[in-house]
């Protein structure tokens, strides 16, 4: 059994947004970054865009409705960082691994996101950050 979790390097940072499209238009226009494909993920409750920047990515989130998880984080916190994301070798390992050091786990096991199998580490865990362990195909 794993006693650690260990990261391949940063996956994707989420950023939560009102408008996705204005927030897409504006990355590309003031840091020159490429367009990128809007794909709506019902079951999550989310518009999503994930635009390369060299090895790592922004992915753009935006809420299908106030009652979603990014639309209750926009309206308590604003738009901004909303988690950063940790491309790991096995999701389930990992998980277990933190499971076994004490830390909050929001996932217990791994399930399908955008970017591949994922699980959530809550932010009371990680110094009040939200932490999506990625697991791309």
């Amino acid at each position: 059994m794993k006693d650690a979790c260990s990261v391949e390097y940063i996956d994707h940072v989420g950023i939560a947004v009102h408008d996705l499209e204005a927030s897409l238009a504006f990355f590309r226009e003031a840091f020159q970054l490429p367009t990128s494909e809007i794909v709506e993920m019902e079951e999550q409750g989310i518009r999503v865009t994930l635009i390369p920047v060299g090895q790592t990515r922004l992915e753009l989130l935006a809420p299908l409705s106030a009652d979603s998880a990014v639309g209750r984080f926009l309206e308590q916190h604003g738009e901004g960082l909303h988690h950063l994301a940790l491309n790991v070798e096995n999701v389930a390992e990992s998980l277990e691994a933190l499971g076994n050091r004490g830390l909050e786990l929001v996932d217990k096991k791994p399930r399908q996101g955008f970017t591949g199998s994922i699980a959530f580490i809550h932010p009371r865990s990680v110094h009040g950050i939200l932490t999506e362990l990625v697991q791309t195909p």
